[in-house]
C-alpha cells in the first residue's frame, strides 16, 4: 500500500513518527517531504520552492491512501493544498482513499468533504484500508 502524508511543516516529528507507523505496516511512503529544511529562504528561490511543489503533488498523486494528520498546533498552508489535490484526485478516478487522523484543530471546510474519512489514529486508518480491500475482494 502506498501512502502520502500531510501535517503541518513545523510538526515533522510527528509526521515521522506516523511514517514509522506506516513502514511497520508493510505501507510505502510516496514522498517524504520531512527530510527538506523548513521553508525559510527557500520561498525565495523559485527553482527550489518549485521543486518541493512538484514533489509534493507527486507523492499524492502516487498514493493509494492520503492521510492528513489534523492535529497540528500551527496552521498548516501546503497540507491543505495536498488535501485538494488528494480529493481531486478521488472524484476523478476513484483514488486515493482520503483518511483524516485525529482532532481538527484548524478545520477546514474540505475535511467535511463526503470522500474524507476520520479516524482516530493511524492504526484505525490501516484496520480500515484492509477491511475496504478484503470487502471488494470477497464482492469481486
Amino acid at each position: 500500500m502506498s501512502v502520502f502524508v500531510s501535517g503541518q511543516i513545523g510538526e515533522k516529528a510527528r509526521i515521522r513518527e506516523v511514517f514509522s507507523d506506516l513502514v511497520a505496516e508493510g505501507w510505502r511512503i510516496t514522498h517524504d517531504w520531512t527530510t527538506t529544511d523548513d521553508l525559510g529562504k527557500v520561498l525565495e528561490s523559485g527553482d527550489e520552492a518549485s521543486r518541493r511543489a512538484a514533489a509534493d503533488i507527486t507523492g499524492v498523486l502516487d498514493a493509494d491512501v492520503y492521510l492528513l494528520v489534523s492535529d497540528n498546533k500551527a496552521a498548516g498552508k501546503g497540507m491543505y493544498v495536498e488535501l485538494g489535490a488528494a480529493l481531486a484526485m478521488a472524484e476523478s478516478r476513484g483514488a486515493p482513499d482520503v483518511y483524516i487522523v485525529g482532532p481538527m484543530n484548524h478545520a477546514s471546510i474540505f475535511y467535511l468533504h463526503p470522500l474524507v474519512r476520520h479516524l482516530p489514529d493511524v492504526a484505525a486508518v490501516v484496520k480500515d484500508v484492509q477491511d475496504r480491500r478484503n470487502l471488494k475482494a470477497a464482492e469481486s
